[in-house]
C-alpha cells in the first residue's frame, strides 16, 4: 500500500491539459506537483512546483522526477515502457507498466480483450515485414488499417474498401507493425470512466455518450442514452478489464454499441476526455478519484447531479477571429475550461465548455448552442 502525505509531491509525465487538472485535484488534498515534459510552458508546467524540462524518454530527467515524487502517473500513454519498467523497480507508477504497454499496443490490447471472452471488431495482425502478407487475407470490407502503435485523434489510420486498396494502405506504412480492423457501423459510441484504488474497490461514473468529428471526441453527454442492458455490460467489461489489469487509478474503456451487442474498442489508463464532464455533474471528478486511488485515499462515492454535457473547443474556432467568450458564458448552467495553451493550431484541444440541464438532450443541445456563440459577432441567442 503506498500512502502520500499532505506535502509531499505526485509525479506527473506528461505536461498537457488532463495533467494539469489532476494537478487542480492534487492540490485540494495539500499534494505538490512535479512535472516532466519538453515544453516549459505546456499546461501543467505553467502551474507545478517543480517542473523537469526534458524529452519524456530521457533516463535521467525520469529518475530526477522518482526521487522527487513519492508516487508517478502519467497523463497520456506514449511514455517510454523500458524507463519506467527501471524506474518501478524503486518507485510505485501508477496505472502500473503492464497495463501501459497494452494500451499502447492494439494487438495487445485486442488480444486481452479476446482473452477475457469480450468482443471486438474482427481484426487481423503483422508485428513483422513477413507478417504482412496475411493480412491481405482480411475478408471483412469496409476495414480500418491502424498502426499498431501511437496515434490518437484518428492519426495513423487509413479506411479502406476492398483488397486493393488495403494493399495500397499497406504502402504508407512499409515497416511498421501493423493491425487491420473491420470497420464497425455502430449505432452508437459510450465510454466508461472508473476508478479503482489500491485495495481493489472500483467506482465508476456510469456511461458517457460520445460523439466525434474528423477523429477527434467532439461532444460527450452523460448519462449515456442506451438501454439499461448495454449500459450494464458496457461498464461490466470496463471493471473486467481494470480488474485483470491490476488498476490504481483512473481508466476510460471505449465501446461501439450495435443493437445490443456491445464491442470494445480500445482503453486509456488515465483521465479522459468523455470524462471531463465528471468536474461538474459529480460530487467526485475524475481527477480527483484519480488522485486519491495512487495516494492510497479512500475514494470518494460520486453522486450524479444533473444530466451535462461537455463540447471541446479545437484550434479550428481561433481562425475565425476573436472568440466571444463573454456571449458562450451568457449560457445559463455552463462551465468553460481553457488549458493554458499558446498557439491555436487546426485540431488542437484549446478547452472545453461544460452544460448541465435537466435532460441530456437539454444538456447537449445548450453546450453547442454555447459553442457556437463563441464565433457569434452580433445578436441574442434563445438559450435552453
Amino acid at each position: 500500500m503506498i500512502r502520500v502525505d499532505p506535502g509531499d509531491y505526485i509525479g506527473i509525465i506528461g505536461g498537457g491539459q488532463l495533467g494539469r487538472m489532476m494537478a487542480y485535484s492534487a492540490y485540494q488534498l495539500g499534494y505538490r506537483i512535479a512535472v516532466l515534459d519538453p515544453d516549459p510552458d505546456a499546461p501543467l508546467a505553467q502551474i507545478a512546483h517543480r517542473k523537469i524540462t526534458a524529452s519524456y524518454d530521457d533516463p535521467a530527467a525520469v529518475q530526477e522526477l522518482a526521487k522527487l515524487a513519492s508516487v508517478l502517473t502519467y497523463e497520456f500513454e506514449n511514455v517510454s515502457v523500458p524507463e519506467l519498467e527501471l524506474i518501478s523497480q524503486e518507485r510505485a507508477i501508477f496505472p502500473n507498466v503492464r497495463l501501459l504497454s497494452i494500451s499502447q499496443n492494439r494487438i495487445h490490447e485486442k488480444n486481452m480483450c479476446r482473452r477475457l471472452g469480450l468482443k471486438t471488431a474482427n481484426f487481423l495482425w503483422a508485428e513483422t515485414v513477413d507478417q504482412r502478407l496475411s493480412l491481405l487475407d482480411f475478408r471483412h470490407y469496409p476495414a480500418i488499417v491502424k498502426t499498431v502503435r501511437g496515434g490518437y485523434d484518428g492519426k495513423g489510420q487509413w479506411r479502406v474498401e476492398n483488397r486493393e486498396e488495403l494493399e495500397e494502405a499497406l504502402k504508407m506504412w512499409p515497416n511498421m507493425p501493423l493491425i487491420v480492423e473491420e470497420f464497425v457501423p455502430y449505432d452508437v459510441e459510450i465510454s466508461v470512466v472508473l476508478t479503482r484504488d489500491q485495495q481493489k474497490e472500483i467506482v465508476d461514473f456510469g456511461v458517457m455518450e460520445n460523439y466525434h468529428r474528423h477523429g477527434i471526441l467532439d461532444v460527450s453527454i452523460s448519462p449515456a442514452r442506451v438501454s439499461e442492458y448495454v449500459g450494464e455490460r458496457a461498464i461490466s467489461y470496463a471493471r473486467q478489464i481494470a480488474s485483470d489489469l491490476d488498476l490504481v487509478g483512473t481508466m476510460t474503456v471505449e465501446f461501439f454499441v450495435v443493437g445490443n451487442e456491445v464491442l470494445v474498442n480500445e482503453l486509456a489508463p488515465r483521465p479522459h476526455n468523455s470524462g471531463h464532464l465528471t468536474i461538474e455533474a459529480f460530487d467526485y471528478s475524475q481527477f480527483d478519484q484519480h488522485i486519491r486511488a495512487i495516494a492510497g485515499m479512500p475514494l470518494g462515492r460520486p453522486c450524479r447531479g444533473n444530466p451535462a454535457a461537455t463540447a471541446n473547443l479545437l484550434g479550428d474556432l481561433w481562425q475565425q477571429g476573436n472568440l466571444n467568450w463573454q456571449k458562450a458564458l451568457d449560457t445559463p448552467h455552463t462551465t468553460l475550461h481553457l488549458y493554458g495553451k499558446g498557439e491555436a493550431r487546426l485540431g488542437r484541444k484549446m478547452g472545453h465548455l461544460t452544460a448541465l440541464a435537466d435532460t441530456p438532450e437539454a444538456a447537449a443541445r445548450r453546450v453547442r448552442q454555447a459553442r457556437e456563440a463563441l464565433t457569434s459577432k452580433k445578436g441574442v441567442n434563445s438559450f435552453y
